[in-house]
């Protein structure tokens, strides 16, 4: 393989698919970044056979072929190289060399033992403009698992219906739900993409209004971003009955600024934030939020004005959990609804956009 390439090119392409290789060290010819050379093209391409991500950049390419470079390497280089023209040359079996003013020889890894990139056939696809589908992504992906007890809940259930897609994640204590249009006129389907690889992706994605289409086929996902192809192995099983656990009727309600809540959530928090549960109490009463708590550096009581329908109510939250919901919500005013103070409370936009946020409370000393 030999070819010339544009080094600002090269090392975009190298910190794009870097995303795709493995956190954890476990089998050493993961580590690398293949380099294929065909037609005009160097393809760039890395994966921890989870998640795998393609990037094709322009090359006046010589020789075609492949080669195999230690990835983390590669990518320290690549963020200093100077914006020239760069030769890579790979015709001997165990270097790379890199000329571009001046001269860097990687080891070559054995290519033909690198995983081949997965083709995916499109049985099932819905297009979605890159900003709602990046939007639906940030707005549910922090309520995903992180431990490894119920692997289902590392993943973000997309359940597509008519012209609908819901993005739903949970970690068995809160869920967050959020919908967008899609083109899309075929039977219901629910997909879980393991949390991770959704992230990676919404990194990807432009903000914009133009479409980008998600292909599905078994137990795989695709989307093709033009140059950049990413593929990522879904999570099989059955994601929680989301639909049973989001009430529908409420005895408390109220709607705040969604600043001055926020504010007085996170001065709240300062004092808790030590403790595991993070426990900040709400008291609802009159048109008034009365927020408490108490830890090893003191306590806090605060009031902020709100409107209220319905009975009053105290009711305990990991205030962490609250903080993140109200991050999400990019409304001016929030919701929030409850039934009774041992039953989940609902956060959402008070405008009614199609995203909510389930929270169980934690049990208080009344």
């Amino acid at each position: 393989m030999k070819l010339f390439c544009d080094s600002t090119d090269f090392a975009d392409a190298v910190s794009k698919v870097t995303k795709a290789m493995p956190l954890k060290k476990l089998n050493p010819i993961l580590e690398g970044i293949k380099l294929k050379a065909e037609g005009d093209v160097l393809i760039l391409s890395s994966t921890d056979l989870e998640l795998a991500i393609e990037k094709k950049i322009n090359a006046d390419v010589k020789i075609e072929g492949e080669a195999l470079i230690n990835g983390r390497s590669l990518a320290d280089f690549a963020r200093g190289l100077p914006a020239v023209t760069i030769e890579i040359d790979a015709t001997n079996r165990e270097r790379v060399k890199f000329i571009y003013g001046g001269v860097a020889n990687f080891a070559a890894m054995n290519v033909y033992e690198y995983p081949t990139f997965k083709e995916v056939k499109e049985e099932t696809s819905f297009k979605i403009q890159k900003k709602d589908f990046k939007n639906i992504i940030n707005k549910v992906i922090f309520n995903a698992a992180q431990e490894d007890s119920r692997p289902i809940l590392k993943g973000v259930c997309l359940d597509l219906t008519d012209g609908n897609v819901s993005a739903v994640a949970s970690n068995g204590y809160r869920l967050a739900l959020a919908s967008a249009a899609v083109n899309y006129t075929g039977e219901g389907k629910t997909i879980i993409v393991p949390a991770r690889s959704l992230s990676e992706i919404a990194r990807l994605i432009d903000d914009d209004d133009n479409e980008l289409e998600v292909a599905v086929e078994k137990n795989y996902l695709k989307i093709d971003l033009f140059h950049t192809v990413i593929v990522t192995r879904l999570i099989e099983g059955d994601f929680i009955n989301y639909k049973k656990i989001i009430p529908t009727e409420f005895t408390t309600e109220f709607i705040s600024d969604k600043k001055d809540f926020e504010d007085a959530v996170n001065r709240a928090s300062q004092f808790n934030k030590n403790d595991k549960k993070n426990v900040v109490r709400f008291e609802i009463a009159e048109n008034n939020l009365n927020i408490k708590a108490e830890g090893e550096a003191g306590d806090i009581v605060e009031d902020i004005p709100i409107k209220t329908e319905g009975k009053d109510l105290a009711i305990g939250f990991n205030s962490k959990y609250i903080m993140e919901s109200l991050r999400a919500i990019t409304d001016a005013s929030v919701k929030m609804s409850f039934t009774t103070s041992t039953a989940a409370g609902i956060m959402r936009p008070a405008s009614d956009l199609p995203e909510l946020y389930l929270i169980l409370p934690i049990r208080i000393v009344m």
